[in-house]
């Protein structure tokens, strides 16, 4: 049934913070001068956008948001709110500064990663070759159907993930939650020049959506309890909010960031180089 109660309501409001949010990452996007970054900026805001759909899982399981249109479960406040988050994950993780800091923390940790592998193999396999083999670039060109079937692999992967949690008998914010790091952790192993994405999309979220409770939570003080289904949740605060806010702003952060180019197969080089072609196609 369609409700329409055009009073103004703290979620209504909370995704406008965003919004505002999302104009700053635009204008950061053009900043950049780079075609590519503003294609994965509206790639982004609109994919994330049909999120919006998934509210019916989160209602009133999770929380019972209020609205100025609703539909069944459905509600026109998450439609704005996901748009919102789609953009601000694809441009503020490309920021120079966070860029080059991700980045070298994501070779730090390749390095540790290999050096804790050498260690282990010249401990359980003596006389083992002293240093493990360095993983094989990825290509930077793929025919179509190569990247149709590695899309399909991110398909499945992001099915059998949300499939596994469904037997987990836990609330959907800790589903979703699980998913959103398998996903972050299949797509770093997948494509490892990723990895550094990924972090910053995580941190970089994170941050944007704690401002945003705070502005919340300062003008409407018993938003979270009025609306938030507590008594299935951790009953745990951060900063004023429900805890299970900022474990969903740090997993979609690591998701969401990386998802364009892991889809799209393109390859940039630091500080936004020319882009590299997403695929070539064969000749007929």
């Amino acid at each position: 049934m369609l409700r329409v109660n055009l009073a103004w309501n703290p979620y209504l409001f909370g995704s406008l913070v965003l919004l505002g949010f999302w104009v700053l990452g635009l204008l950061v996007a053009r900043r950049r001068r780079n075609a590519a970054g503003l294609q994965e900026f509206w790639w982004a805001s609109f994919a994330c956008a049909l999120l919006g759909v998934t509210e019916p899982l989160f209602v009133p399981e999770y929380w019972a948001p209020p609205s100025i249109l609703q539909l069944g479960r459905w509600d026109l406040e998450s439609f704005i709110f996901c748009f919102a988050v789609g953009g601000i994950t694809a441009a503020f993780p490309e920021v120079a500064p966070a860029r080059r800091l991700f980045e070298r923390i994501s070779r730090w940790l390749g390095h540790f990663s290999r050096n804790v592998r050498r260690s282990i193999m010249g401990w359980l396999v003596p006389g083992s070759p002293p240093r493990p083999a360095e993983p094989a670039p990825e290509r930077a060109v793929l025919t179509r159907p190569e990247v149709v079937q590695d899309n399909m692999i991110l398909v499945a992967a992001f099915l059998g993930a949300f499939g596994a949690t469904a037997h987990l008998k836990l609330n959907i914010i800790y589903d979703s939650s699980i998913v959103c790091v398998a996903m972050a952790c299949f797509v770093g192993w997948w494509r490892p020049r990723l990895r550094w994405q990924i972090l910053s999309g995580g941190v970089s979220f994170t941050l944007i959506y704690a401002i945003t409770l705070r502005v919340v939570g300062s003008v409407y003080p018993t938003f979270f309890v009025d609306h938030w289904n507590l008594s299935e949740l951790s009953n745990r605060w951060i900063l004023g909010a429900p805890a299970e806010e900022y474990l969903f702003a740090l997993t979609l952060g690591l998701f969401w960031a990386p998802l364009y180019e892991a889809w799209k197969h393109v390859q940039r080089a630091p500080r936004d180089a020319a882009p590299a072609a997403p695929y070539a196609t064969t000749p007929r």
